[in-house]
Protein backbone atom coordinates (compact mmCIF):
# COMPACT_ATOMS: atom_id res chain seq x y z
CA UNK A 1 0.00 0.00 0.00
CA UNK A 2 1.30 3.27 -0.49
CA UNK A 3 2.53 5.20 2.35
CA UNK A 4 1.92 9.11 0.26
CA UNK A 5 -1.14 11.38 1.54
CA UNK A 6 -2.38 13.90 0.52
CA UNK A 7 -3.91 17.24 2.49
CA UNK A 8 -5.67 20.16 0.98
CA UNK A 9 -5.75 23.85 1.97
CA UNK A 10 -9.41 25.79 2.62
CA UNK A 11 -10.97 26.33 -0.43
CA UNK A 12 -10.05 30.30 -1.50
CA UNK A 13 -13.20 32.46 -1.49
CA UNK A 14 -14.97 32.56 -4.57
CA UNK A 15 -15.59 36.48 -4.87
CA UNK A 16 -12.43 37.45 -7.04
CA UNK A 17 -12.08 38.28 -10.80
CA UNK A 18 -9.82 35.02 -10.62
CA UNK A 19 -12.32 33.05 -9.21
CA UNK A 20 -15.46 34.00 -11.91
CA UNK A 21 -14.58 30.78 -14.10
CA UNK A 22 -15.53 28.58 -10.72
CA UNK A 23 -18.98 30.55 -10.07
CA UNK A 24 -20.29 28.82 -13.39
CA UNK A 25 -19.44 25.09 -11.77
CA UNK A 26 -22.42 24.33 -8.74
CA UNK A 27 -20.97 23.93 -6.17
CA UNK A 28 -22.99 20.82 -4.58
CA UNK A 29 -22.02 18.49 -7.53
CA UNK A 30 -18.17 19.99 -8.43
CA UNK A 31 -17.09 19.98 -4.65
CA UNK A 32 -13.79 22.40 -5.32
CA UNK A 33 -10.62 22.08 -2.65
CA UNK A 34 -8.43 24.97 -3.94
CA UNK A 35 -4.58 23.75 -3.19
CA UNK A 36 -3.70 20.34 -2.51
CA UNK A 37 -0.34 19.34 -1.18
CA UNK A 38 1.04 15.76 -1.44
CA UNK A 39 3.63 14.55 0.57
CA UNK A 40 5.07 11.21 -0.74
CA UNK A 41 8.34 9.73 -0.71
CA UNK A 42 10.09 11.71 -3.44
CA UNK A 43 8.78 15.12 -1.48
CA UNK A 44 5.87 17.28 -1.80
CA UNK A 45 3.54 17.96 -4.89
CA UNK A 46 1.70 20.69 -5.26
CA UNK A 47 -1.75 20.60 -7.13
CA UNK A 48 -3.12 24.07 -7.95
CA UNK A 49 -6.69 23.17 -8.14
CA UNK A 50 -8.45 19.99 -7.42
CA UNK A 51 -12.13 19.52 -8.20
CA UNK A 52 -13.88 16.17 -6.70
CA UNK A 53 -16.96 15.27 -8.55
CA UNK A 54 -19.03 12.43 -9.75
CA UNK A 55 -17.42 12.36 -13.17
CA UNK A 56 -13.93 12.28 -12.05
CA UNK A 57 -11.14 14.41 -9.70
CA UNK A 58 -10.36 17.26 -11.64
CA UNK A 59 -6.84 18.26 -11.29
CA UNK A 60 -6.06 22.29 -13.28
CA UNK A 61 -2.85 23.50 -13.45
CA UNK A 62 -3.70 27.01 -13.71
CA UNK A 63 -1.79 29.66 -15.51
CA UNK A 64 -2.67 33.32 -15.29
CA UNK A 65 0.22 35.15 -17.62
CA UNK A 66 -0.60 36.33 -20.68
CA UNK A 67 1.32 36.13 -24.50
CA UNK A 68 1.67 33.74 -26.99
CA UNK A 69 2.44 29.88 -25.68
CA UNK A 70 4.54 27.76 -28.26
CA UNK A 71 3.00 24.34 -27.22
CA UNK A 72 5.89 21.73 -27.39
CA UNK A 73 5.53 17.81 -26.48
CA UNK A 74 9.44 18.36 -24.87
CA UNK A 75 10.46 19.14 -21.30
CA UNK A 76 9.69 23.53 -21.81
CA UNK A 77 7.14 25.31 -24.18
CA UNK A 78 7.96 28.76 -25.33
CA UNK A 79 6.34 32.06 -24.12
CA UNK A 80 6.64 35.03 -26.58
CA UNK A 81 6.18 38.34 -24.35
CA UNK A 82 7.17 41.85 -25.43
CA UNK A 83 9.09 40.71 -28.17
CA UNK A 84 11.10 38.41 -26.18
CA UNK A 85 10.69 34.95 -25.73
CA UNK A 86 11.68 32.27 -22.72
CA UNK A 87 11.13 28.47 -21.95
CA UNK A 88 9.32 27.62 -19.32
CA UNK A 89 8.17 23.72 -17.98
CA UNK A 90 5.99 21.88 -20.22
CA UNK A 91 2.56 22.47 -18.12
CA UNK A 92 1.31 19.34 -19.02
CA UNK A 93 4.02 17.67 -17.80
CA UNK A 94 3.49 19.73 -14.54
CA UNK A 95 -0.76 18.77 -14.17
CA UNK A 96 0.81 14.83 -14.97
CA UNK A 97 3.07 14.38 -12.04
CA UNK A 98 0.23 16.29 -10.03
CA UNK A 99 -2.04 13.65 -11.03
CA UNK A 100 0.71 10.25 -10.66
CA UNK A 101 1.06 11.74 -6.72
CA UNK A 102 -2.32 12.26 -6.13
CA UNK A 103 -3.14 8.64 -7.57
CA UNK A 104 -0.78 7.16 -5.83
CA UNK A 105 -1.99 9.09 -2.42
CA UNK A 106 -5.48 7.92 -2.96
CA UNK A 107 -4.99 4.63 -4.58
CA UNK A 108 -7.17 5.13 -7.46
CA UNK A 109 -6.90 4.27 -10.99
CA UNK A 110 -5.66 6.91 -13.63
CA UNK A 111 -9.28 6.77 -15.06
CA UNK A 112 -10.53 8.33 -12.55
CA UNK A 113 -8.44 11.61 -12.92
CA UNK A 114 -9.34 14.79 -15.31
CA UNK A 115 -6.04 16.76 -15.98
CA UNK A 116 -5.88 20.01 -17.60
CA UNK A 117 -3.87 23.05 -18.02
CA UNK A 118 -6.49 26.14 -17.60
CA UNK A 119 -4.95 29.60 -18.98
CA UNK A 120 -7.04 32.23 -17.07
CA UNK A 121 -5.75 35.32 -17.51
CA UNK A 122 -8.09 35.82 -21.01
CA UNK A 123 -5.12 37.08 -22.79
CA UNK A 124 -3.43 34.10 -24.55
CA UNK A 125 -2.55 32.89 -27.79
CA UNK A 126 -1.99 29.35 -27.88
CA UNK A 127 0.37 27.87 -30.81
CA UNK A 128 2.06 24.34 -31.93
CA UNK A 129 0.29 20.70 -30.47
CA UNK A 130 -2.08 21.94 -28.33
CA UNK A 131 -3.62 19.14 -26.13
CA UNK A 132 -7.58 18.83 -25.76
CA UNK A 133 -7.25 19.54 -21.98
CA UNK A 134 -5.18 23.19 -22.55
CA UNK A 135 -7.92 25.75 -22.38
CA UNK A 136 -7.12 29.17 -22.95
CA UNK A 137 -11.58 29.81 -22.89
CA UNK A 138 -14.76 27.55 -22.18
CA UNK A 139 -13.37 26.30 -18.79
CA UNK A 140 -16.78 25.89 -17.62
CA UNK A 141 -17.79 23.88 -20.77
CA UNK A 142 -14.49 21.46 -20.80
CA UNK A 143 -15.50 20.63 -16.89
CA UNK A 144 -18.28 19.73 -17.93
CA UNK A 145 -18.27 17.80 -21.07
CA UNK A 146 -17.47 15.06 -18.69
CA UNK A 147 -20.86 13.10 -18.41
CA UNK A 148 -19.96 9.52 -17.09
CA UNK A 149 -20.24 8.75 -13.62
CA UNK A 150 -16.99 7.52 -12.26
CA UNK A 151 -17.25 8.13 -8.13
CA UNK A 152 -20.38 7.29 -6.55
CA UNK A 153 -21.88 9.92 -4.00
CA UNK A 154 -20.28 8.26 -1.00
CA UNK A 155 -16.76 8.20 -2.74
CA UNK A 156 -17.28 11.69 -3.43
CA UNK A 157 -17.89 12.25 0.10
CA UNK A 158 -14.50 10.16 1.49
CA UNK A 159 -12.18 11.57 -0.83
CA UNK A 160 -13.01 15.07 -0.10
CA UNK A 161 -12.90 14.09 3.79
CA UNK A 162 -9.85 12.42 3.49
CA UNK A 163 -8.35 15.50 0.90
CA UNK A 164 -9.74 17.90 3.71
CA UNK A 165 -8.23 16.62 6.96
CA UNK A 166 -6.77 19.40 9.31
CA UNK A 167 -2.93 19.15 10.26
CA UNK A 168 -1.99 20.26 13.09
CA UNK A 169 -0.89 23.95 12.97
CA UNK A 170 2.39 25.25 13.55
CA UNK A 171 1.02 28.14 16.04
CA UNK A 172 -0.46 24.60 17.93
CA UNK A 173 2.68 22.87 17.46
CA UNK A 174 4.64 26.24 19.08
CA UNK A 175 2.58 26.23 21.45
CA UNK A 176 2.99 22.58 22.78
CA UNK A 177 6.08 22.86 22.41
CA UNK A 178 6.83 25.74 24.29
CA UNK A 179 6.59 23.87 28.14
CA UNK A 180 6.78 20.40 28.88
CA UNK A 181 2.98 19.62 29.91
CA UNK A 182 1.45 20.67 26.59
CA UNK A 183 -0.24 24.30 28.47
CA UNK A 184 1.37 26.52 26.41
CA UNK A 185 3.27 28.54 29.52
CA UNK A 186 4.59 31.74 27.84
CA UNK A 187 8.67 31.77 28.07
CA UNK A 188 10.78 34.79 29.61
CA UNK A 189 11.84 37.09 26.92
CA UNK A 190 16.02 36.57 26.28
CA UNK A 191 17.90 38.59 28.77
CA UNK A 192 15.39 38.36 31.53
CA UNK A 193 15.62 36.38 34.51
CA UNK A 194 12.63 35.15 36.33
CA UNK A 195 11.90 34.30 39.76
CA UNK A 196 9.54 31.83 41.48
CA UNK A 197 9.96 33.73 44.51
CA UNK A 198 7.91 36.79 45.98
CA UNK A 199 9.60 39.90 46.62
CA UNK A 200 10.09 40.07 50.39
CA UNK A 201 8.60 43.48 52.10
CA UNK A 202 10.51 45.40 54.57
CA UNK A 203 10.68 43.27 58.34
CA UNK A 204 9.05 44.56 61.12
CA UNK A 205 12.22 45.12 62.75
CA UNK A 206 13.25 47.87 60.04
CA UNK A 207 9.82 49.67 60.33
CA UNK A 208 10.51 50.22 63.87
CA UNK A 209 13.82 51.62 63.68
CA UNK A 210 12.60 53.69 60.75
CA UNK A 211 10.14 55.36 63.41
CA UNK A 212 11.99 55.70 65.82
CA UNK A 213 14.75 57.76 63.55
CA UNK A 214 11.87 60.00 62.61
CA UNK A 215 10.79 61.10 66.53
CA UNK A 216 14.74 61.73 67.23
CA UNK A 217 15.23 64.00 64.55
CA UNK A 218 11.65 65.90 65.23
CA UNK A 219 12.28 66.09 68.72
CA UNK A 220 15.67 67.82 68.17
CA UNK A 221 14.13 70.02 65.40
CA UNK A 222 11.60 71.21 68.07
CA UNK A 223 14.36 72.01 70.65
CA UNK A 224 16.74 74.40 68.15
CA UNK A 225 12.98 76.16 67.34
CA UNK A 226 12.18 76.38 71.32
CA UNK A 227 15.95 78.08 71.90
CA UNK A 228 15.28 80.42 68.80
CA UNK A 229 12.41 81.79 69.91
CA UNK A 230 13.28 82.40 73.79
Amino acid sequence: MSQSHATAHAPHASDSAEDIPWLFLDARVYRRLGMVTIRHAGGITRANHVIVSNYGIFVIEENTETGTFQANPGLNWTQYRDEQSVEIPNPIRQVSNQVQALQDALELPSSHFRPAVFFSSGHVYLKGEVPDNVIAEGFTDYVKSFKKVVLSDAQVEELVTRLTQSRPTAKSEHRAASHPDGKGRARPAPGKATSSRPVAAPSQGKTVLYGLTALVLGALIMSVVVSWLT
